[in-house]
């Protein structure tokens, strides 16, 4: 049972002290980098993209700021310390209280981080509102590597969309000139202009008139880079606008499945090791989460920054 004078609320009380003021200078440090950063964003391709670092650092503070003080805190998640049978005594569960201790540091972070991501992507430029994006569906060899050439892609269910983002990965060139696409559905256009790729990887946005769409097609006109179309390289944007602070909230409950999933791990370790074994092993997690990429968070952040509906 939640108990705001047990291991949940202690562990809650003792986080929001001592991580609140670290996670306080790091959103600071963040508005201002990303305050400096503003002209290089504006400048570059995909600018609200560019704002993930000044995002991911004060959650990252937070996150093992939280852990950090649950571990060392509550005296059962490791071995030899001081106070840890009295507390075994009075918390009578299988896991020591670990569990609770393990909720109180993610609900403490939750209360850190989610005014910040309220206020801190807009200082960043995140678009205020958010949208639907709905991968669609490629073709079993999903390749444009000759004039004429023609891919039609599905989507899940239909979509009222405003944009189609289009990201393939390109072959080395059979000659200079650039591949340059149209962009169909049902025969009708979407755009009149022609898309043009150069390099692997790049994306374009492609605005059209909001219409409802569940397939389109793509035909290359001219070129010589050849495409590439895997899963998630065509994306139908919604055209229905959702709040940002929804979207918000979201990121600030996923961002608490690292703490959690450290926290597991650190549990699972403190039953046989000291402190020190503990903390490297909580660390070691949330880097590889964090910086590494393990996990969904990295892309939700991706995606938060480019005003896409994390659901």
């Amino acid at each position: 049972m939640i108990s705001w004078r047990g291991p949940f609320g202690v562990t809650l009380r003792r986080c929001l002290a001592s991580a609140g003021p670290l996670t306080a200078v790091a959103a600071v440090v963040a508005a201002v980098g990303g305050w400096l950063d503003a002209p290089t964003r504006a400048a570059a391709e995909g600018a609200a993209a560019a704002a993930t670092p000044w995002l991911t650092l004060p959650l990252l503070v937070a996150a093992c700021a939280c852990c950090a003080v649950a571990a060392k805190t509550w005296p059962t998640f490791t071995l030899r310390r001081d106070g840890a049978d009295a507390v075994r005594r009075i918390v009578r569960s299988p896991l020591g209280g670990r569990g609770r201790v393990a909720l109180g540091a993610a609900a403490a972070q939750l209360l850190l981080t989610a005014p910040l991501l309220l206020a801190l992507p807009a200082w960043l430029g995140v678009d205020s509102a958010a949208y639907v994006h709905r991968v669609t569906q490629p073709p079993e060899a999903p390749v444009l590597d000759r004039a004429g050439a023609q891919l039609t892609f599905a989507a899940a269910a239909p979509l009222r969309a405003r944009a189609v983002w289009l990201r393939p990965r390109a072959s080395l060139p059979t000659g200079p000139a650039p591949t340059r696409l149209g962009l169909t559905s049902a025969g009708r256009e979407l755009t009149a202009a022609p898309i043009e790729f150069v390099e692997s990887l790049e994306l374009i946005r492609v605005p059209i008139e909001d219409q409802v769409l569940d397939t389109v097609e793509l035909t290359q006109r001219s070129g010589d880079v050849p495409l590439l179309f895997a899963t998630g390289s065509v994306v139908l944007v919604g055209a229905d606008a959702l709040p940002r602070w929804q979207n918000s909230l979201l990121l600030a409950l996923l961002a608490c499945t690292p703490t959690l999933t450290a926290l597991a791990i650190g549990a699972l370790l403190g039953r046989t090791a000291g402190w020190p074994t503990v903390a490297t092993g909580i660390g070691a997690t949330q880097f590889v989460q964090w910086i590494g990429g393990v996990g969904p968070l990295d892309d939700a952040l991706l995606a938060f920054a480019r005003a896409q509906w994390l659901l």
